[in-house]
């Protein structure tokens, strides 16, 4: 039986309210720090977070905005997020404050931690990355791969998986170009998956670009991909 809790903590002057989901047993667990859309913390991430549970990993289903910048429209979140994605090193710090909730977690195994993020989540995880921090390894799905700060070669210290979307307007083919050659740079191990006919949202049930069928495939491969690191 899955179980949640709430984990409050705080990063500059902001009140956050993460979500704690853990899988039956005691532990130590392998865990996975999760960032969601730029619409926040919602049902979808939370179902994505008893996913990964159900999988036998801990997650920490990050509140990034806090609880009070929680957008409760589109408009809001256009504003929110914007906050971030215009600000690379607040993003990561940010970032660095949710990966630090998670793993002061007594059932987490600190050895083992892995990130995931969709979109601007995924974004946040892969500057997470490029700051070093000690991951497992971290996944971007449809993720904003440009930064402010490029990583400089060895700063990347975990194995990346990126899934694509081709032709995506929301991660034009510049930034996958600079991101394939920052990856190249950085000499970082970076597995790229480019999908065709997908649209940005496919794998988040209350978009309109929701695919049932590529997002199950998704999965398949985003947590055989955590199997594996997790054995390495």
């Amino acid at each position: 039986m899955i179980h949640k809790r709430t984990i409050h903590h705080t990063h500059q002057s902001d009140n956050l309210e993460s979500i704690l989901v853990l899988p039956q047993g005691n532990g130590p667990f392998p865990a996975v720090l999760l960032v969601h859309e730029y619409t926040g913390l919602n049902r979808v991430t939370v179902n994505h977070a008893e996913r990964l549970a159900a999988a036998g990993y801990a997650v920490l289903a990050a509140d990034f905005y806090g609880v009070d910048n929680r957008p409760a429209s589109v408009e809001e979140a256009n504003i929110s997020h914007r906050v971030y994605r215009n600000d690379r090193l607040l993003m990561r710090e940010r970032a660095k404050a949710c990966l630090h909730a998670l793993t002061r977690q007594k059932e987490i195994s600190p050895s083992r931690v892995f990130a995931l993020g969709f979109s601007f989540g995924a974004g946040a995880v892969l500057e997470l990355a490029r700051t070093g921090a000690d991951l497992k390894g971290a996944v971007s799905v449809y993720g904003y791969l440009d930064t402010t700060h490029p990583a400089a070669p060895g700063e990347i210290k975990c194995p990346l998986l990126a899934i694509l979307v081709e032709d995506d307007p929301v991660v034009p083919r510049k930034h996958v170009e600079m991101f394939e050659e920052e990856m190249k740079s950085t000499k970082a191990e970076c597995e790229i998956i480019s999908l065709k006919n997908a649209m940005h949202g496919f794998a988040n049930p209350d978009n309109s670009e929701f695919d049932a069928d590529l997002a199950e495939k998704m999965w398949k491969t985003v947590l055989k991909k955590l199997m594996t690191w997790n054995t390495d």
